[in-house]
């Protein structure tokens, strides 16, 4: 098929948003999509921005700060949105000759981004203007071949899209169970060997009602409280989100506490919500805990219970944080202040330095002579620029490897954007501008990380974001770290970490297959 020259099939658009209707403003990316801007627009004169719509283009002419990418996209999202002057917005003048989303496929082609470079021009800064880009030739088939390899392309683009949807889910989930355990410390606590006590659920299995009771007793709500052994009664306090104190009587403080929590103890707990335990003592008999339930609930026994609240340091000392020694509550969830990191912790757990929990090899790069992409010696990853959506992508071999990464190891970036993060899905080896660091409790040591990503983001809290890390820092980053949670947290989540990758495998393939009809467009036929 004979090529054609593009400049025969678009023209540029110059419409202005002069009356100020259109507000969302986007910036072409080096990924050739069009992405919210985050430039700071207060004081800008937006009637001077340019308007583009729905199948229209717009591209940067600038090609030297870009690296071997040309910016330009086709708007496919918003019927109509703004982007800078700086841009060139153009249309295709008859899209029954030639669609606006096979030109797109014809402009994510590899080798379009080196004839743009090729063909850029300038002394300071080198352009790709409009004049070149009307000179290149590419071949027009016949508007219905055309739309047979736009579906092709967009199915498997669409597919790419709802694996990212799957694992995004898959990944917050685990997001939010790591956040719910180690940093707001709502993690279950119920004791080893639990057996509910008194009223119990008869609809239920025991197994079913006591997991269920187990899901509801995390640390913060009653850790620490005591395991009824059946003869043992017990008058506890529970604080409800309206500030409010509900005092009761019991056999078993885990069941009844998750009796109130699900609405079924009391009419007061069933509308206020109860929180947590904030005291609790036990009776050899029913009838003396019967009888200071009902001191607590008289005139006097209000009295000692506010002096109480009031010695602890108040309602919001009592929600939040641990309780000051004066008071004669007996809290659940109790923390301690730990120096080191100057905050209050479970007690129990501990302050670990990162590497007294894992294994850390920080990657060192081989002399260029010995990389090669024909599969020679072992797998090589540089750094985040290899990093896919969790596993990396294969690009680089290595015939001299310096230091090497375990499959299964977590990979991360010690180089600007500090804190990025893959698994390796094989062994390898691995360069500078990475970290693998190893540990049986995978899953768990995943989310750690990820957790820091704020950290490594504002370093020093003058807003200067981390350009590196090196060995001492990493290796004496602080963990509050619990070995027994760190390994239930990985054999829950463990399942869905490997599901993502599963899926990232798969994307990685429908990503070739795109690159492969890609490659096929400049032979064409028909």
């Amino acid at each position: 098929m004979s090529y054609k020259k593009l400049g025969n099939y678009i023209q540029q658009v110059n419409n202005r948003n002069r009356d100020l209707q259109v507000d969302t403003l986007l910036g072409v990316s080096i990924t050739k999509k069009l992405i919210p801007s985050i430039a700071n627009t207060v004081g800008t004169d937006m009637s001077t921005y340019k308007i583009i719509e729905k199948g229209q283009f717009a591209y940067g002419t600038i090609t030297s700060r870009n690296g071997d990418k040309i910016s330009i996209a086709l708007a496919d999202e918003y019927e109509k949105a703004l982007v800078s002057q700086i841009y060139i917005v153009f249309e295709v003048i008859d899209k029954n000759e030639l669609l606006p989303e096979y030109l797109m496929m014809w402009f994510s082609r590899p080798e379009f981004d080196r004839y743009a470079r090729y063909h850029s021009h300038g002394s300071t800064r080198e352009s790709f203007d409009w004049e070149e880009l009307c000179e290149v030739e590419l071949p027009v088939p016949s508007i219905e071949k055309q739309r047979e390899i736009v579906a092709q392309y967009q199915a498997i683009e669409n597919k790419i899209k709802v694996n990212e949807q799957i694992c995004e889910k898959l990944e917050a989930t685990a997001q939010t169970l790591y956040k719910q355990w180690f940093v707001d410390f709502e993690f279950p606590c119920l004791p080893s060997g639990y057996r509910p006590h008194g009223q119990v659920n008869q609809n239920l299995p025991i197994d079913e009602y006591i997991t269920k009771i187990g899901s509801v007793c995390t640390y913060s709500k009653v850790g620490g409280l005591p395991v009824s052994d059946g003869k043992t009664w017990f008058v506890y306090l529970i604080l409800c989100e309206n500030d409010s104190v509900y005092k009761g009587m019991t056999n078993d403080l885990y069941r009844r506490f998750y009796e109130h929590y699900m609405g079924e103890g009391a009419e007061w707990t069933k509308l206020n919500k109860p929180l947590k335990v904030i005291h609790w003592e036990s009776f050899a008999t029913k009838e003396e805990a019967v009888k200071r339930e009902k001191d607590l609930k008289t005139g006097y026994g209000r009295t000692w219970i506010s002096r109480q609240i009031e010695k602890a340091g108040g309602i919001t000392q009592l929600k939040t944080s641990l309780p000051a020694p004066q008071t004669e509550l007996r809290t659940a969830g109790k923390m301690v202040f730990n120096e080191e990191l100057e905050k209050e912790i479970p007690e129990g757990w501990e302050v670990k330095s990162l590497s007294d929990i894992s294994k850390i090899t920080m990657g060192q790069s081989p002399e260029g002579e010995n990389y090669n992409d024909k599969g020679n010696g072992k797998i090589f990853y540089q750094g985040r620029t290899d990093f896919g959506f969790r596993i990396p992508e294969v690009r680089i071999f290595t015939t001299l490897s310096k230091k090497n990464a375990k499959k299964g190891d977590v990979l991360m970036s010690v180089r600007a954007p500090v804190g990025d993060l893959n698994i390796a899905d094989s062994d390898c080896s691995i360069g500078r501008g990475i970290a693998a660091l190893s540990s049986k409790e995978s899953s768990y040591l995943f989310y750690l990380m990820k957790s820091f990503k704020s950290h490594f983001e504002l370093s020093d809290g003058t807003g200067t974001i981390f350009s590196s890390i090196n060995k001492d820092e990493l290796f004496n980053l602080k963990v509050i770290y619990n070995e027994n949670y760190s390994k239930d947290f990985h054999e829950k989540m463990n399942h869905i970490d490997d599901e993502i990758i599963l899926i990232s495998k798969q994307n990685q393939k429908l990503t070739q297959l795109q690159s492969l009809l890609l490659s096929r467009l400049a032979t064409l036929e028909g």
